[in-house]
């Protein structure tokens, strides 16, 4: 024969499942969103420059034209904030271009942002999470593989937010 609980112990135990479900999906809900809110750390601009650097430094083909080794880059602080400027911009006003809405180029942020020097090249990224990647993609465009190596450019500046990537080039 089988043992019957009362109604009212039956009732108490049923009620601690709904509250135990929407703790479990709130802990979900709430992972998620830290997920999506993740923010690149701010070495990731150094891995940019270094895993370019290991490019340049070693040559490479870019498409199927080799490209020879040639001097590493420097981090300038002019065309980071350029650069970091223009990630930001993008990310904001919801689009992916070199040039902005209002119509602003490359070289007008570099000179904006107070660089002296020669803009060279920019290049973007969307969508990658790590530098490895974003350079990898990079590589694998012949346009942008010889803007990173490209002999005239001596300095660079890297941006990232949230995945939004920029690498502006110059030379002083």
């Amino acid at each position: 024969m089988a043992l019957q609980l009362p109604p009212f112990v039956v009732y108490h135990k049923m009620k601690k499942y709904p509250i135990i479900f929407a703790t479990a999906l709130l802990c979900i809900l709430l992972m998620q969103c830290k997920k999506e809110e993740l923010t690149i750390p701010e070495d990731e601009a150094s891995l940019v420059i270094n895993n370019i650097n290991l490019l340049r430094q070693n040559g490479c083909y870019c498409g199927n034209d080799y490209m020879p080794p040639v001097p590493v880059l420097s981090l300038n602080s002019q065309l980071q904030n350029a650069a970091t400027r223009h990630a930001m911009d993008m990310v904001q006003k919801n689009y992916f271009d070199h040039l902005s809405p209002e119509g602003g180029t490359p070289a007008e942020r570099v000179s904006n942002a107070g660089y002296k020097g020669s803009f060279s090249a920019e290049n973007l990224g969307r969508g990658y999470l790590r530098a490895d990647q974003v350079v990898s993609a990079w590589k694998n465009s012949v346009s942008h593989c010889k803007a990173m190596m490209d002999a005239k450019s001596k300095e660079a500046g890297v941006g990232t937010f949230q995945n939004y990537w920029v690498v502006t080039f110059g030379s002083p």
